[in-house]
């Protein structure tokens, strides 16, 4: 595994964050609004522009793991997004990401959400368990 791409996927955004493996570390990106494009496409084409070989994709499952409508959406996700890049998706509960990015928002002095941050501590949080 040698780049890992970290999204944070919305509705409306996603947020996208760097995992290097080597380092166990994992930085924001960007944040894409979609305005109706196609979610799909636009991670293919980040997949193939910069030469990611692994998503991690976060989960919003409740506190204690249970499927919700919000989560249903993302598995429909990574299966289209595994079979419009080839990649290999791993799903991370994010269960406590937003309240995680909201602070890291706030202490940088920021009043929004950032989906970037969101998607970095989704990232963080695989490369804890793995590296």
């Amino acid at each position: 595994m040698k780049r890992i791409l970290g999204i944070d996927f919305g509705t409306k955004r996603l947020g996208f964050a760097l995992g290097e493996p080597v380092t166990g570390v994992a930085v924001p990106l960007d944040v894409v609004e979609l305005h109706g494009r196609d979610s799909v496409a636009i991670v293919a084409q980040m997949v193939k522009a910069d030469g990611y070989d692994y998503i991690v994709l976060g989960e919003a499952r409740t506190a204690d793991g249970e499927s919700t409508p919000m989560s249903e959406r993302v598995e429909l996700f990574a299966r289209r997004l595994r079979e419009a890049t080839g990649v290999e998706v791993s799903l991370v509960n994010e269960h406590l990401t937003s309240r995680a990015s909201d602070t890291l928002a706030e202490e940088a002095g920021s009043s929004s959400h950032d989906d970037a941050l969101a998607a970095m501590l989704i990232v963080q949080e695989f490369l804890n368990e793995r590296v």
